[in-house]
């Protein structure tokens, strides 16, 4: 193989890694969202402040 002919297949590998490493990292979570109390029950707070922290 010629010089540029290898000079071309590794700038054409390089650019395919890049546009795949570009598309995986701008990948969104199409998840649907959830409401607050699905995700995480709420507690209710305490309300005695007779003992400091």
């Amino acid at each position: 193989m010629s010089y540029l002919t290898i000079i071309a297949v590794v700038w054409a590998i390089c650019a395919i890694g890049a546009v795949l490493f570009i598309r995986g990292a701008a990948q969104r979570n199409h998840e649907p969202l959830r409401k607050q109390s699905e995700r995480e029950p709420v507690t209710p707070a305490s309300k005695d402040f007779s003992h400091p922290a």
